[in-house]
């Protein structure tokens, strides 16, 4: 049984969709098969960031649909509508990655579905709730109130396993030792919650490929002459831009196979709650 993984945030621009590439890439290099969806109302052109990073995504709460159940009279068509994302972890072996500007939608959706109690008799696959937030006061409190609220909500959207990715992408969490909500989101781990730093990424093509809207996956796969030829950049400038990254990535997902996140296809268990540290990119 494969698990379905939800890489969420209450605000935007927290880092959850590197977050949920990495997962992509994780899948593949353990030849785990993974399907792709993403649940956000801010698009271009009618697809999401994700999207526009990898093929065959499901596009969820986009777009002109999502846009007509806001303005319909009929009460029930929001429900109506986020079915399709209850369909999409009904079936499970999802990555979905969930906007900052529906995730309340969505927790709404499977109280007033009352799908936790569908979920379980079906034994549908577990779902895994990825939280990630940077090194800012408001965001870490928003996400320590998402995890609150998932715990909350449990009866209606069943959480397997729990983690939070602090991104240092805009500094390191050392400031917030201190900071009551920073002890309260840490102070999860005593409930089962795995917390994993990921480290600022310096590799040299990492604005090419938010430029270019290129996920680290396929990034990966390329040359330093694809990179020359691509967009004229110097072979030595690509070399040392590709081994950075490649040495990032690896980081990255051994500290998030050191606390367990990794796809199960069984469901098994996860790690201990301990911090696990890796290197991180913007």
């Amino acid at each position: 049984m494969t698990r379905t993984f939800i890489s969420m945030a209450k605000t935007g621009g927290q880092g959850k969709t590197l977050t949920a590439q990495m997962l992509v890439l994780q899948h593949e290099q353990k030849g785990v098969p993974v399907k792709l969806a993403a649940a956000d109302s801010d698009s271009l052109n009618n697809r999401s960031k994700f999207g526009r990073l990898f093929h065959h995504v499901k596009e969820l709460g986009i777009g002109e649909d999502l846009t007509k159940v806001k303005s319909s009279t009929d009460p029930n068509l929001a429900i109506k509508y986020w079915d399709e994302f209850g369909r999409t972890v009904l079936e499970g072996g999802y990555i979905i990655d969930v906007g900052a500007n529906v995730a309340a939608e969505l927790f709404a959706w499977s109280e007033a579905r009352n799908a936790g109690s569908l979920l379980r008799r079906r034994n549908s696959p577990p779902i895994d709730l990825v939280v990630t937030t940077k090194a800012e006061g408001q965001a870490i409190e928003d996400a320590r109130a998402l995890i609150q609220y998932s715990f909350d909500k449990n009866e209606w959207l069943p959480i397997g396993r729990r983690y939070v990715v602090l991104n240092e992408v805009a500094g390191g969490f050392g400031a917030y030792d201190n900071d009551a909500a920073f002890k309260r989101l840490k102070a999860f781990q005593g409930m089962g919650v795995h917390v994993v730093t990921m480290k600022r990424c310096e590799s040299d093509i990492w604005n090419l490929l938010e430029r270019e809207l290129i996920s680290v996956r396929d990034a990966l796969k390329l040359t330093e002459n694809d990179l020359e030829k691509r967009f004229g950049i110097d072979v030595w400038t690509g070399h040392g831009g590709l081994t950075d990254l490649k040495a990032w990535a690896d980081e990255t997902l051994t500290a998030f196979e050191r606390v367990g996140l990794v796809p199960v296809r069984d469901g098994g268990s996860a790690g201990t709650p301990v911090e696990a540290v890796g290197a991180g990119c913007a």
